[in-house]
């Protein structure tokens, strides 16, 4: 076996004699052809020797351009028996994205041996070349179902489809339905294909003439319900009979699991009832997705009815059923009913509490003020041998951050490291914010070091939360030196990071720095979303340069981005900012045109447009036209009427008003009663307004404190609220907030004992607008201050 045999004796030397009438005059033809013989003889051995031993004497003559003609002419000999020399051949002298060298392989393997040398290749070839091959060419039918196999496999779903179509067109070639299917798998999973693109391959596969089984139909319906279009998931049972099949449990599944997703619990149940009505018997998964959707919801006693009716049918519910019904629970707020059904499942001895049981109920505890419970369920995890995840740390590491709880949150670090797990990106990530919030910034970037030395890239989002904490700090010089040298640190700025800043400049006034990183952020040919489009049109507005805001929102549309609400109500308030109304309502009008639906804060902002420039009437017919359409209206735009009215003297309609608020189940506010309680007594009706203050303190509806969210918050500033650009400045600091409210109250009431109920009421509206809380006390006198003062008022004049 140390030689090549003899290429005189062998039948594949005289075929492959036949096949080169250069033999023997051409030294490269008489290598190519006593290579080409020693892979057929291989291929017949019971043990074939290994391919470096059988051409050891033709290996150092073998150059690249003999490659390709040694594996043609070895492919087209008929005595070859086996495939796996010539990939051994292959692999040994070939590089792996030769596709001169793959091509003659291509219609002699089998299935079995193309499959894999198709998954190594194709994503060597960048520029295609094979598929365009498959395209011209008319493939073995075991090459069209392992270049349709790798292409779904390699999650090119628009190659496996083109490439179906061809066959369809061309003919001559039918893949498996194995093939066809897969290819609808790897379509219905790309989030970016379309469900046409399903239909398509449908229509191929049906005039490739195979006949589409249950996993067929079940893809399409699942390829709808990932798209949202029920209603067509729904038609494609009708198509479904149309072939002779019946849906099964798995499309009954797919399809009340999109429903419950949705919300749409009555269909749901008309699905599970037309189910059963077809014979179809309900499984697990069935009961346990109405579980979880009732779960999620909130609705509890429906979940646990599935629950019974479940156990009724016979199937036991599984650890996966408990765990979302106690998931609903913990998010209702129930956690006493939590936690009697987790020691009602470990009694009954039917599924052990778990890890995800734990994290559930831990989470749960932080969220609604029971962290007192957090502890005594750790060390029952403990005793119960329930191991502590990652997760489970994270949890409580998070918690105790939402606490200010941040010495005992970094203590979480050393314990996690005793029980052997090491923290990750989100444990330092929440650390890191908590740090920034609490005015800690120094030991944030000791933390950053931290995990750069434990080897944790660290993402944007760690950036960002510096960016953002740096900015509110007004620290603009770290935040600027931050942005401009993450490499050190191993992160890159996004849009994100940019539209912070941004934000921030554009807060205090100073557009120009703003502008800047606008530009570097083009340049550096990071793509601006509309969330940052929207951070830039809206600092624009405040700065009064609405023609330029104007001309970035023609920039939005011309770059094929879809503006969005935020985009339309950013642009109408500024139009009503400058009391250029008949602009906002045609933006108003623009916005419908293009499908958006206007939203509540479109409607305040026109309100308070049409009500600071004197046109009442208008606006009452607004709130009227709006009413009607059955849109949702709230506290703000009640608060922006009830004002005008007042201020327009015109207090009874006021009233109405007022009273329309509780019939539609909106509480009013601080501002609400303030401005109704000062009319009345500024109208000579005090014992109306001693009444109303009388009837509101009795009823409890003054709570012990309460703060009013600025009228200019809720029309203006509540872009940046649905802006994920910029984080909403909620957070400040607790202990200067505190003090601030103490001397306001403190001024308030020294005010009104001194019998200056006019300046009183001027301080409690300053604190009103800078929504800090009002306690109650406080305002009762003020407004007793008021309705008395008004009195005196009266009786003089008298």
């Amino acid at each position: 076996m140390d030689t090549p045999p003899s290429t005189s004796s062998t039948p594949a030397a005289a075929s492959c004699r036949g096949t080169d009438p250069d033999r023997g005059t051409d030294p490269d033809s008489a290598l190519v052809s006593a290579v080409a013989d020693a892979l057929v003889s291989s291929s017949r051995l019971p043990t074939p020797p290994p391919i470096g031993a059988l051409l050891g004497p033709y290996l150092p003559r073998l150059t690249a351009s003999h490659h390709p003609r040694v594996l043609a002419l070895a492919a087209a000999n008929p005595s070859l028996a086996s495939p796996h020399a010539l990939i051994a051949y292959r692999r040994l002298v070939s590089p792996p994205s030769c596709l001169a060298s793959l091509l003659p392989l291509l219609p002699v393997l089998p299935y079995r041996n193309l499959l894999p040398l198709l998954l190594d290749f194709v994503p060597l070839d960048p520029l295609r070349r094979l598929h365009r091959h498959l395209l011209t060419s008319l493939p073995t039918s075991a090459l069209a179902d392992a270049a349709l196999l790798a292409y779904a496999r390699l999650r090119l779903p628009h190659l496996a489809a083109q490439l179906l179509h061809s066959f369809r067109r061309r003919g001559g070639v039918r893949p498996s339905l194995q093939a066809a299917n897969a290819v609808l798998s790897a379509l219905a999973r790309c989030p970016t294909t379309s469900t046409q693109a399903s239909l398509d391959a449908f229509r191929s596969l049906i005039g490739l003439r195979l006949f589409p089984n249950h996993y067929t139909f079940n893809l399409l319906v699942h390829t709808h319900c990932s798209k949202g279009t029920l209603a067509d998931a729904l038609s494609t049972l009708s198509t479904m009979q149309g072939f002779g099949l019946s849906p099964d449990a798995v499309t009954y599944n797919t399809l009340l699991n999109a429903h419950c997703r949705k919300g749409m619990l009555g269909e749901a149940r008309a699905l599970l009832a037309r189910m059963k009505k077809e014979g179809i018997t309900p499984t697990r998964p069935t009961y346990n997705t109405l579980v979880s959707a009732y779960a999620r919801l909130g609705w509890i006693k429906p979940a646990t009815k599935v629950v019974e009716a479940m156990t009724a049918f016979g199937l036991e519910p599984d650890q996966w059923t408990y765990n979302v019904l106690a998931a609903g629970l913990c998010q209702a707020g129930k956690l006493d009913e939590a936690f009697r059904l987790k020691d009602k499942i470990e009694r009954l001895g039917i599924v052990s509490p778990d890890v995800v049981t734990y994290n559930t109920l831990v989470d749960a505890c932080f969220k609604w003020q029971r962290s007192s419970d957090v502890q005594i369920l750790l060390e029952e995890m403990r005793d119960k041998g329930v191991k502590a995840s990652l997760v489970t740390h994270n949890i409580v590491v998070k918690g105790l951050c939402r606490e200010g709880r941040l010495e005992e949150a970094l203590g979480r670090l050393k314990m996690m490291a005793e029980e052997g797990l090491a923290p990750d990106v989100v444990t330092y990530n929440t650390l890191v914010d908590a740090c920034c919030k609490a005015g800690n910034v120094a030991k944030a970037y000791v933390l950053m070091d931290e995990m750069m030395r434990k080897g944790l890239k660290m993402d944007t989002f760690t950036l960002n939360t510096l960016l953002y904490n740096l900015c509110k700090e007004k620290r603009y010089e770290e935040a600027e030196e931050l942005l401009h040298s993450p490499p050190q640190r191993g992160f890159v700025p996004d849009e994100v990071s940019y539209g912070t800043m941004m934000a921030a400049y554009f807060k205090e006034y100073n557009p120009e720095p703003a502008l800047r990183l606008w530009d570097e952020m083009v340049e550096r040919k990071l793509t601006p979303t509309i969330f940052t489009y929207n951070t830039l049109i809206k600092g624009l507005c405040r700065m009064g340069r609405l023609k330029e805001a104007i001309d970035k929102l023609n920039e939005v549309m011309e770059k094929g981005l879809v503006p969005d609400e935020t985009t339309y109500n950013i642009i109408i308030h500024a139009y009503c900012k400058e009391g250029d109304l008949e602009n906002a309502f045609q933006f108003h009008n623009k916005m419908v045109e293009n499908s958006f639906k206007p939203d509540v804060v479109t409607c305040n902002t026109l309100m308070n447009g049409l009500c600071l420039h004197g046109k009442l009437d208008k606006a009452l017919k607004l709130f009227k036209s709006w009413v009607e359409k059955g849109k949702k209206v709230d506290v703000v735009t009640y608060n922006t009427l009830i004002q005008t009215l007042c201020k327009a003297g015109d207090v009874d309609m006021a009233l109405h008003f007022f009273a329309d608020m509780e019939v539609r189940g909106l509480q009013p506010d601080a501002f609400t009663y303030n401005v109704v309680v000062s009319a009345l007594s500024e109208a000579e009706r005090s014992e109306e307004a001693q009444n109303m203050l009388h009837m509101l303190t009795e009823s409890g509806k003054l709570s012990k404190s309460f703060s009013y969210p600025l009228m200019k918050s809720s029309v203006e500033e509540v872009e940046t609220g649905k802006d994920p650009d910029v984080k909403p400045d909620t957070e400040t600091g607790g202990n200067a907030q505190g003090d601030d409210q103490e001397n306001y109250r403190k001024r308030v009431n020294e005010l009104c004992i001194g019998g200056q109920v006019k300046e009183a009421k001027a301080v409690l509206d300053e604190m009103m607008q800078k929504g800090l809380s009002v306690d109650s006390s406080t305002y009762i006198t003020l407004m007793e201050g008021l309705i008395k003062r008004q009195k005196r008022q009266t009786h003089a004049a008298g």
